[in-house]
């Protein structure tokens, strides 16, 4: 039985895996049932810029018209409308002998409008981080910053790749 719990839990974590590309992500809560991985990204669309947000969870999804909000080191508070870009669901299965055991999971992902000075009030910073998504939001709180400078670096990156071409 105890070898039963460990392979699954170690299914499970596979999910919670970082994501190396262009991203930045952390997980939160792995194994309970407010379990997610978050993963970041920022676009750029015409003269605008967007954080786009994954969600990879076995029940957290976005809402039609999310918000995220963002408190800094500093103190600001900052709030984003977002647009829900899509909702899919994953299943697989692990096999233990003979018993094929059902896993599900979703995948959510949303895009929010950030404008070049939101993202300079980003870069001191984020110790709080506010998602709403159904059943219930997503809230994380950090001790020390994970994701605001890393965000402020993609940021900057899609600028000097429009700047350069």
């Amino acid at each position: 039985m105890k070898r039963l719990l460990l392979t699954i839990s170690l299914i499970v974590m596979m999910g919670f895996l970082p994501v190396k590309a262009q991203t930045v992500s952390y997980s939160h809560k792995p194994l309970t049932n407010e379990a997610c991985s978050i993963n970041f990204s920022v676009a750029k669309k015409d003269s605008s810029y967007f954080i786009v947000v994954t969600a990879h969870s076995d029940k957290l999804i976005f809402i039609n018209e999310p918000t995220m909000k963002i408190r800094t080191f500093k103190g600001d508070v900052l709030t984003f409308d977002g647009l829900l870009i899509g909702n899919d669901k994953e299943s697989f299965g692990a096999i233990m002998g003979d018993i094929i055991l059902p896993i599900d999971s979703k995948l959510s992902t949303a895009q929010f409008k950030v404008t070049p000075e939101q993202f300079e009030q980003i870069k001191t910073g984020i110790l709080k981080i506010r998602l709403s998504m159904a059943p219930i939001n997503h809230e994380h709180t950090f001790k020390k910053d994970k994701i605001g400078e890393k965000l402020y670096d993609l940021y900057l990156k899609i600028k000097k790749q429009d700047d350069d071409f």
